[in-house]
């Protein structure tokens, strides 16, 4: 497991509410929203970013885990790593603020629900930090038509990283408030769920698009929930983790990405 210090500033609380927004898909990432009424401290990780990862992506500040993910491309067992990003009111989620792969994938519809905020920002957070490139976004992977009656599950993004195809599946871990925090047999069922459709979507994946690995990259509206995700990851079972890479990276000030309408960056979902 790959753990890196938050900074202090993200010891925080964060508020995020309003009625079930929509989400990517009809299972439980549909979020989180706590209101604190005192700090929560973030995990505190044991391992220094590299001294060359970038720490701060097109949009937002970035903190934690920057650079960790290439490295552990080749590490044939599966990984949690964490990071961390904060919105400011003066920024704006537009698409002038996003780099080229970004762009891209705000100018692409997807292939349904109302993930596009997350899976640009999972493209912005592996761009700064690990050099990512986009190479293809859901609707272009190439898959084998299932050929046993399973799902048919696809992956979010295809990207390169240091020259390696990389499958990038993104999900949001947010409850509405009045629902209480994520327990975690919630957090549980929503990884099975998408850890099952990453083990899905690689089986059939064709040889031109495979990948070497694949990142589940897990947005988190409240700490409590990253803590839930360090707790309940080891539990999981070992041919389901395989050895994908479950990136968490915790947002202040971010309910765009998990809340529909967007509402203004340096603020959470509204009541």
């Amino acid at each position: 497991m790959v753990r890196l210090l938050l900074p202090s500033l993200l010891a925080l609380a964060l508020g995020c509410s309003q009625g079930a927004p929509p989400i990517e898909d009809a299972g439980p990432d549909a979020a989180v929203a706590t209101d604190l009424a005192a700090p929560v401290d973030l995990p505190a990780i044991d391992l220094v970013a590299p001294a060359d990862a970038a720490v701060d992506p097109f949009l937002g500040t970035l903190s934690g885990a920057c650079g960790a993910v290439k490295a552990l491309l080749h590490d044939p067992a599966p990984s949690l790593v964490e990071n961390a990003v904060v919105f400011l009111p003066a920024e704006m989620y537009v698409r002038a603020a996003l780099s080229p792969g970004g762009q891209r994938i705000f100018d692409t519809p997807n292939a349904g629900g109302s993930s596009t905020e997350s899976e640009v920002m999972s493209f912005e957070v592996l761009a700064s930090c690990d050099g990512a490139t986009l190479q293809k976004t859901e609707t272009e992977i190439l898959y084998a038509p299932p050929d046993d009656g399973g799902a048919n599950s696809i992956t979010d993004l295809l990207v390169s990283i240091g020259g390696e195809r990389v499958g990038v599946s993104v999900t949001r871990a947010y409850k509405p408030s009045g629902q209480g925090p994520l327990s975690d047999g919630e957090v549980r069922a929503l990884l099975e769920k998408k850890l099952a459709g990453v083990n899905r979507s690689s089986m059939r994946v064709l040889a031109g698009d495979r990948w070497v690995k694949q990142i589940l990259h897990v947005f988190v509206a409240d700490p409590q929930a990253v803590k839930a995700l360090e707790r309940v990851v080891p539990l999981i079972d070992a041919k389901l983790r395989a050895d994908t890479i479950v990136l968490a990276t915790a947002t202040r000030g971010g309910g765009f990405i998990y809340c529909n309408p967007d509402p203004p960056l340096g603020s959470e979902c509204p009541p």
